[in-house]
């Protein structure tokens, strides 16, 4: 596996982990409190934080394999991944403009995939 690929691996998975963090954001926020004892008992929190740290670990790998600006817009799959589990998770509504919006990003991802 050249660099190029070994790159491009590691920033969709932490694309995924990234998703996965917000997702457990959000559902940290049904019992959110500014409180320390809650914030430090908020497991859906924690799991988010979690995920969201190893996503920026898989992240800083990418970019060690990678050019950052090839590698870096690879990162708004992200919002791919979170529109969709919204939908599925959290019945978020689907509207013309957020397909558009997916639809751009994957397009702007090819372009740049192809470009390397």
């Amino acid at each position: 596996m050249n660099a190029n690929s070994k790159a491009l691996l590691l920033v969709i998975i932490c694309t995924i982990f990234t998703a996965a963090g917000q997702i457990f954001y959000k559902l940290s926020s049904n019992t959110f409190e500014l409180n320390l004892i809650k914030l430090l008992t908020n497991w859906n929190l924690l799991i988010g934080l979690f995920l969201y740290f190893l996503g920026a670990l898989l992240l800083v790998a990418a970019l060690k394999f990678g050019e950052l600006s090839k590698v870096y817009p690879f990162i708004s799959l992200t919002f791919i991944w979170v529109f969709v589990l919204g939908v599925i998770l959290f019945k978020d509504s689907i509207s013309l403009t957020k397909v558009l919006g997916t639809i751009a990003i994957i397009a702007g991802v090819s372009f740049i995939g192809r470009s390397g």
